[in-house]
């Protein structure tokens, strides 16, 4: 039974199944000591056992994510046009509650900036011209659920579900470098996503290195910003309106790391494609 249940899972991460959890899919069970409760796993690491002590447990630790492009195109319902390049970073606290060393439920806290450069034409501009638009950066959170759903020895499958949103103000909008628009504090650009995905990671000392896929789906709301872009003697040269964004791959795939300090810290480095080109790092602490 424990071999079907192997192979399913391992056709499942393999397969069709566009999912990946975002950070080590095993992570819920990672860490079994802390800095003021000490676990067995130090000396064992693959021991699935439970104590009273994995009844519930506190992290706390850092999470940056750098998307390098995200690939977006504008709303199917207006002309579906391909963004070039989107550019997020975000930099975040990370809070986790862990319960009996398999389920986690986690929030970040943190600030997020936008970057977009696009063919103008994707906006009604002059074909050719070279479009940017540029956030402030401001705050973004985001909520999830993460659960190691089976173990086979230093093998763990996980799975994870999360929902990301931010609402930073347009700052700047620029036309071929030479125009400009600075937009009034009102118009924001509202971003938002949720991801489901599937991972297995392995264990080998105090290295855990992982593979997943996720499906994801995420939306910029505009609500058709109108922007005058003027030269710098105040001629107004083009009027552009910014309309809504949604991302155009959904499925992708994930190759990560992540480094154990005895059980009480942790640090993780991944990077994600097709459907986006990005880097993350995660490091937390087992209270």
């Amino acid at each position: 039974m424990k071999k079907m249940v192997f192979c399913l899972l391992t056709l499942l991460t393999c397969g069709v199944a566009h999912a990946l959890p975002f950070r080590n899919p095993a992570e819920a069970s990672l860490l079994c000591d802390g800095l003021f409760l000490d676990g067995s796993c130090c000396y064992d690491w693959c021991d699935s056992d439970l104590s009273w002590c994995d009844a519930f447990s506190v992290r706390f630790g850092y999470d940056g994510n750098f998307v390098f492009n995200r690939h977006l195109e504008v709303d199917a319902s207006y002309s579906g046009a391909d963004i070039d390049n989107t550019e997020i970073c975000t930099n975040a606290g990370y809070v986790v509650a862990n319960l009996y060393d398999r389920f986690d439920l986690y929030a970040t806290f943190g600030a997020t900036n936008f970057r977009i450069e696009s063919n103008a034409s994707a906006f009604g501009g002059p074909t050719g011209a070279r479009l940017v638009l540029e956030s402030e950066t401001d705050f973004s959170y985001s909520i999830g659920f993460r659960a190691t759903i089976f173990e086979w020895g230093c093998t763990s499958y996980g799975i994870e579900t999360e929902y990301f949103y931010t609402r930073p103000n347009l700052k700047c909008v620029s036309l071929e470098k030479d125009f400009s628009a600075y937009p009034a504090s009102n118009i924001h650009m509202k971003y938002r996503e949720w991801q489901i995905g599937i991972g297995v990671a392995h264990r080998i000392n105090n290295i855990v290195p992982y593979f997943g896929a996720k499906y994801s789906r995420g939306q910029m709301i505009l609500d058709g910003a109108n922007v005058l872009l003027s030269s710098g003697g105040g001629t107004l040269i083009q009027n552009i309106l910014i309309r809504d964004l949604e991302t155009k791959w959904n499925g992708g795939y994930v190759l990560g790391i992540s480094f154990i300090d005895c059980e009480k810290m942790a640090l993780s480095v991944e990077g994600r494609w097709p459907d986006e080109k990005s880097l993350s790092v995660n490091g937390h602490i087992r209270f």
